[in-house]
């Protein structure tokens, strides 16, 4: 597994629509929308989630997590003084139960111990597969701001 920077010709957009629109297909497929319908939402939503992203944290990094050299997911991750904050994390359903969620994550957390701040991530409190991953490898809830669970990983002293 890889870590690189997206690409700022714009050639990873359709890898990452197709992720989002990956996480998103059990949501669309409760819509009553035809398939033009549900594709024209999609992107909508996409965009509206990169310009909010990219407006939010403009210093972010903006990556794309690679395995034997193809796409699988995207981290994007916010760094400050006072914290490391994992502002969105996505694997595709394709490479999801395999480890490489856990793998990527505590691989990432070395750069909060290396700094000496905290971890940080919101996780949809209805995502109980995530919010088992962060459990697993560290993160306690540190509040609740509904849909979500604020979470918190420190290095053990």
């Amino acid at each position: 597994m890889t870590v690189r920077p997206e690409a700022d010709d714009g050639s990873d957009e359709p890898f990452l629509f197709n992720l989002f629109a990956s996480q998103k297909l059990p949501d669309m497929a409760l819509m009553p929308l035809d398939a033009a319908g549900k594709e024209q939402l999609l992107r909508m939503q996409y965009r509206s989630m990169s310009a909010s992203y990219h407006r939010q944290f403009p210093q972010a990094r903006f990556e794309i997590v690679q395995l034997n050299g193809l796409r699988a997911g995207r981290l994007i991750t916010d760094v400050t003084a006072e914290r490391v904050y994992y502002v969105d994390i996505a694997i595709l359903p394709q490479c999801q139960g395999g480890g490489v969620a856990t793998a990527l994550m505590t691989a990432v957390l070395d750069e909060p111990r290396r700094l000496g701040v905290p971890g940080r991530v919101k996780v949809m409190a209805s995502n109980f597969a995530s919010l088992r991953l962060c459990e697993k490898i560290g993160f306690t809830v540190a509040g609740q701001e509904p849909p979500y669970a604020d979470l918190e990983w420190r290095a053990a002293p």
